[in-house]
């Protein structure tokens, strides 16, 4: 018989059972696993030799007092065993969470740390497109402030080599609309500074033969660019309608010329683009070759006055001499 056989529970007994409880379970088990009765079981003899020989062991007094003194110290080893496979058990499962919730931080860290090295590269990104934003405006800012005094130093270049003849626009009307030195200041002066408004006279051949001829003036701008800006105004232009403009020396001066192309660079770099071919850009036809002596009505008026204006700037550019 196996050393750690149970003999109460192979009996199906309590251990306190007594010899006739004894009996009674050993012949019921016999009876049941007599080997006769099983032939089909290989197991059946082992089991019936069990039977008997716990059988005989609970009869005999000091074996049943040794072995149950032995039974009771396995059981209690089990209990002991069994406590400490609990505990065991108990602290493997308190290890597993732990480790489980430091697995969860260090996953959520990363997590974290992830967020934030995005976040960073975001901060970054952001701060390189600001960055380009800001240089490519500065650059466009100082482009235009190029381009601006660019623009200023040729109109002062232009200005400053322009004689007071190249200033000067010649302008007539209609006789009929009575027009002052002051009321012509106010229409042309929206142009620029003007110098001086010269209202030409009426020549006494004109006056005798009682012929009505346009009227017409000096305009003697401070610039040349106001000059060309005058130049250059729309014919429908609700404030210079009904008046004829003429270059004082019969043709654009090259330093007008010098201004345009200034502002035809200025407005590239703005990016408008230039009038489209057949467009109606405003420019008056270059009537340089027009002898403004031969429009009928104005050859003595015409003669007059630029002499008169020609005596003028003669008289003062001797003063300015003397003055030096």
């Amino acid at each position: 018989m196996d050393s750690e056989l149970d003999v109460y529970a192979l009996l199906g007994i309590s251990a306190d059972a007594g010899e006739k409880e004894v009996t009674r379970a050993y012949r019921a088990k016999a009876l049941q696993h007599h080997p006769d009765k099983n032939r089909d079981n290989p197991d059946a003899a082992r089991i019936f030799h069990d039977i008997k020989a716990a059988y005989d062991l609970l009869l005999d007094a000091p074996r049943r007092a040794a072995y149950d003194e032995r039974r009771r110290a396995q059981l209690a080893k089990r209990q002991r065993q069994s406590a400490l496979s609990g505990q065991r058990k108990r602290m493997k499962s308190q290890l597993e969470r732990d480790e489980q919730a430091a697995r969860n931080r260090h996953a959520e860290q990363a997590a974290r740390d992830q967020h934030m090295r995005a976040e960073a590269a975001r901060f970054r990104d952001e701060a390189a497109r600001d960055a380009g934003r800001r240089d490519r405006q500065m650059r466009e800012h100082v482009r235009r402030a190029d381009a601006e005094r660019a623009q200023e130093a040729a109109e002062a270049a232009a200005a400053s080599e322009a004689d007071e003849l190249d200033r000067s626009v010649r302008v007539r009307w209609d006789p009929e609309l009575s027009h002052s030195r002051e009321s012509l200041a106010r229409v042309f002066s929206r142009f620029g500074e003007l110098e001086e408004v010269v209202v030409a006279p009426v020549s006494d051949a004109a006056r005798r033969r009682g012929h009505s001829q346009p009227a017409s003036a000096l305009l003697v701008f401070r610039s040349l660019a106001a000059a060309h800006a005058l130049m250059n105004v729309p014919h429908e232009d609700a404030l210079t309608r009904g008046f004829e403009r003429f270059w004082a020396r019969g043709a654009e001066p090259q330093a007008a010329r010098d201004i345009a192309e200034t502002l035809a660079r200025a407005s590239r770099i703005d990016g408008k683009a230039p009038p489209a071919a057949g467009r109606k850009s405003g420019r008056i036809p270059d009537i340089s070759a027009i002898d403004l002596r031969q429009i009928p009505g104005s050859n003595l008026a015409f003669a007059d006055f630029e002499s008169l204006t020609l005596t003028r700037m003669r008289q003062r550019g001797a003063a300015a001499e003397q003055n030096v």
